[in-house]
């Protein structure tokens, strides 16, 4: 945008309109001015020293001493804070100063531009660096170093910067090791890094090629970092483009004074080398620029009051303070639904309590029914087995029996062995902790109990409830084979219910064997790892069941015994159930029927 200003204030019109733009610098201001003057001051910004700006503006000077002859013209080279201080004196009647030093005059103290420089060097940033500096190539290498600036308020020498340095993510004031503020003259800076004692600099554009031109500067000796071509300058810049410096005359200084300034200076043909004037320009961009980084007229942006808020964004705030009413309307009624609803609940939930007691009721019969079947399932059980348990007490019994008739007989015939008779009272003892063994178990099995579970060895739990069933089964003539898998890991659960479904599928398979040949009565138990955990499996060589008994063989009451209750597997099914396991049925290969039970394995660790 900077440089479509440019090209239009080069422009061929530049010679057609510099009468409109001196009417139309006349705007008479409401202050007593002078209608005559015999001096005129014209401050100048001095950015590279006192000396030098004299010398640069004494040719326009010595123009409108020409068009405005008995009028002695003054150039007083000045800082940003000497013109800010002569401009709010009246102590000047003009200014030439960079077009930021102008804007921010023009809003502070109501200055007004009444013709632009026309040297053909648009103002721009030059970032500088040592030749040798390899370790700097872009404008992010400047990230931690340090920089040398005329000053913060300074426009080709730092803000003009500034916005190229936001643009590649970059804050001077808290990216860089440090921002060294030298002052006026520019060329300090450039001094600065040439000597090393900065990491790079920030001047005007052309200022390098100026001082090489002067011999001042080694030819070479710096390089210009992240370079902009344009055609609308001959200088290596690093920023945008924008309009060169504007002559602006005070509020104080009288319209015709202006006028015949405006006048002089449009019609006057420069020598080589002295800057030419042109109609003024438009400054546009440099506002862009105040406003983009909120500097200069444009720095309340960093500082918005309430008030401002209110007045930039009062639609919003009467959408939000709308929503916020229609919000509150909203929770008026949606608490006015609520009470009415929470009446209409507190009814239901006085019905809801009372089903949920009696429910509770019912669910807490169905478990004590559920405990007494479980009872009277294991004294089935225990009936079933009543034969082979008597076996069991009958053998150690008639041991002791035996023992006892011994030690009696050596008694009677006076030939007294001690050891002999130590023996023999050992071997009693031992006979006795057996049958004691088998009743416990029997107590154990049929006593009512609340379910204890805790971490059991599955193989343990086999071993146990075969060594139960170990009478019965030998009276049956039947064999029972035993594999059990090494190393299984432990199950959670009730000892006495997985013990009661073991026994359980034991006595259904000797059952199921009752018409076989003796030599084919054989029972298989045998663990394992499955898919879930661990697998019992009791398999028989019976005559196996038929589809339609396997598809309802755990419906409660559902039995294929001419005095069986149908209880047995619908129990064993609801326990496994508990337990989380699977209790499933299966063929024998070779015939028969292979009851296969699954428990998870418990990946808890064991308290020492």
């Amino acid at each position: 945008m900077g440089e479509i200003g440019l090209r239009a204030f080069r422009s061929p019109w530049r010679f057609i309109l510099p009468v409109v733009a001196v009417f139309a610098t006349i705007a008479v201001g409401p202050f007593p001015l002078r209608a005559a003057a015999t001096s005129i001051r014209i401050g100048v910004l001095a950015f590279r020293g006192a000396a030098y700006s004299s010398d640069e503006w004494a040719g326009t000077a010595r123009a409108i001493e020409a068009g405005m002859p008995g009028v002695d013209v003054q150039v007083i080279p000045l800082d940003h804070a000497g013109m800010n201080r002569m401009v709010a004196a009246g102590e000047v009647d003009f200014v030439i100063t960079n077009p930021g030093h102008y804007v921010e005059l023009e809003v502070v103290h109501g200055i007004s531009r009444i013709v632009t420089v026309d040297a053909k060097v648009p103002v721009a940033s030059a970032i500088v660096v040592r030749r040798d500096r390899s370790d700097i190539r872009t404008l992010t290498d400047l990230r931690g170093k340090r920089i040398a600036i005329v000053g913060t308020d300074a426009f080709g020498g730092f803000q003009v910067a500034w916005r190229e340095f936001a643009q590649a993510g970059l804050d001077p004031f808290s990216d860089f090791a440090g921002l060294e503020s030298l002052g006026f003259p520019m060329t300090q800076v450039l001094d600065a890094v040439v000597s090393n004692k900065v990491d790079a600099g920030i001047v005007r554009g052309c200022l390098v090629e100026d001082r090489e031109r002067e011999g001042a500067l080694a030819k070479g000796a710096l390089r210009i970092l992240s370079p902009r071509p344009s055609p609308l300058t001959p200088c290596v810049v690093s920023s945008r483009l924008y309009p060169d410096w504007p002559l602006a005359r005070l509020r104080g200084t009288t319209p015709e004074i202006a006028k015949k300034v405006a006048t002089a200076l449009l019609t006057y043909v420069p020598a080589d080398g002295t800057p030419a004037w042109t109609v003024p320009v438009d400054y546009q961009p440099v506002h862009e620029l105040f406003k983009e980084m909120r500097i200069g007229p444009y720095e309340y942006l960093r500082h918005v009051t309430l008030t401002e808020l209110a007045a930039r964004y009062w639609h919003w705030l009467a959408a939000v303070m709308a929503g916020f009413l229609a919000w509150i309307w909203h929770v008026l009624r949606v608490e006015r639904l609520v009470r009415r609803r929470t009446v209409e609940l507190a009814a239901v939930n006085a019905d809801l309590r009372e089903e949920i007691v009696k429910r509770r009721r019912v669910e807490e019969q169905e478990a004590l029914h559920r405990k007494e079947l479980d009872h009277a399932a294991r004294l089935s059980t225990l009936g079933e087995m009543a034969g082979g348990l008597a076996h069991e007490l009958n053998q150690p019994l008639a041991a002791i029996a035996n023992y006892a008739d011994g030690c009696e007989l050596r008694l009677r015939g006076g030939d007294i062995d001690r050891a002999g008779l130590v023996e023999a009272t050992r071997l009693i003892r031992q006979q006795a902790d057996r049958a004691a063994q088998v009743i416990q178990r029997m107590r154990a099995f049929v006593r009512k109990r609340e379910p204890v579970h805790a971490r059991l060895d599955v193989d343990e739990l086999v071993q146990e409830t075969i060594e139960f069933f170990e009478g019965l089964a030998r009276r049956s003539g039947v064999v029972i084979g035993v594999a059990l898998a090494p190393s299984l890991p432990a199950v959670n659960g009730d000892r006495v219910q997985l013990q009661q479904v073991v026994l359980n599928l034991l006595q259904n398979a000797l059952d199921a064997m009752a018409d076989n040949e003796p030599r084919t009565r054989r029972i298989e138990v045998a663990t394992g790892p499955c898919e879930v955990g661990v697998c019992i499996s009791v398999a028989d060589h019976g005559t196996g069941m038929p589809a339609d008994v396997k598809a309802r063989l755990f419906e409660p009451f559902f039995t294929t015994k001419p005095d069986g209750l149908g209880i047995g597997l619908a129990l064993c099914r609801s326990i496994i159930d508990e337990h989380g396991g699977r209790l499933t049925v299966d063929d024998t290969p070779g015939g028969g029927t292979l009851m296969r039970l699954s428990l998870p394995a418990d990946t808890a660790e064991q308290t020492p």
